[in-house]
């Protein structure tokens, strides 16, 4: 599927002028990333860094005052997003496909997507990061793995609908790692990590989805709910009350690895 037709792109493009206000989650999952590559970069690092999936460039904004001698690229597939990066932000910036980076092999020195990877295949991200990487390059990684939105699919199943059908088809851990050893890296450090959001009703748990353009499958048509089951989902899914709200639960899978001489 084209650039141009691929409804992701065009729901995160749409999703753009909202994302920063709206992507609570993204940017917690984001600083505790750039806090990883802190750990591990020296101070003086001066090569190239592509932050794949940049979004409204988040990451970068840490990343760039913090290595002044860096080199960065800000690439996304929705260019709306990339349109939201500030003006004086010291950045290339291109709008690709993480499957098909338009970069040249071995040209990069540390590779870092937060939050990007669930919207690829797991096999065609990583030979793409792993062949742009310069020997020694350093990958870092964060993505959403099967077990989001747990409660989501426990409501669908509880009135008899089929989970696959409305959810984002997340990997497993084992699937990821397996993909980025095969590529030619080896793996550093791996964790899972649960965070639950918490909302007051359904319809700011759905927009808390919605609003940062996470709300289209990667699939040609999703069936349409009628009043009637959308009813049914709203009270399933509201007998997972707390004193806090309605839960929503992503697993992040994080992921330090380095490419192989």
């Amino acid at each position: 599927m084209s650039l141009v037709m691929n409804p992701v792109r065009q729901s995160f493009n749409r999703a753009a002028a909202t994302y920063i206000t709206e992507a609570t989650l993204q940017q917690q999952v984001a600083h505790a990333l750039t806090s990883l590559v802190d750990q591990e970069l020296p101070s003086d690092f001066s090569g190239t860094l592509l932050d794949a999936g940049c979004g409204t460039g988040y990451c970068l904004d840490h990343l760039i005052p913090a290595y002044k001698d860096a080199r960065f690229i800000a690439l996304d597939f929705a260019e709306r997003m990339l349109q939201q990066l500030p003006g004086d932000l010291h950045a290339a910036r291109l709008s690709a496909d993480l499957q098909h980076l338009p970069l040249a092999t071995a040209s990069i020195d540390v590779y870092l997507s937060s939050l990007a990877w669930q919207w690829c295949d797991a096999h065609s991200a990583a030979r793409e990061a792993v062949r742009t990487l310069r020997p020694g390059g350093e990958l870092f990684i964060t993505t959403l793995v099967h077990g989001t939105f747990k409660e989501l699919a426990h409501s669908l199943a509880e009135i008899g609908i089929n989970p696959d059908l409305h959810l984002l088809p997340c990997a497993t851990p084992t699937v990821i790692e397996s993909a980025i050893c095969s590529a030619g890296t080896t793996i550093l450090s791996t964790t899972v990590n649960q965070i639950t959001t918490w909302h007051k009703d359904f319809k700011a748990l759905r927009y808390s989805i919605r609003g940062v353009g996470a709300n289209h499958l990667p699939k040609s048509s999703t069936p349409a709910f009628n009043r009637q089951t959308r009813s049914a989902l709203i009270a399933a899914y509201e007998r997972m009350r707390t004193p806090r709200g309605l839960p929503l639960t992503y697993d992040v899978l994080t992921i330090h690895a380095r490419k192989v001489y």
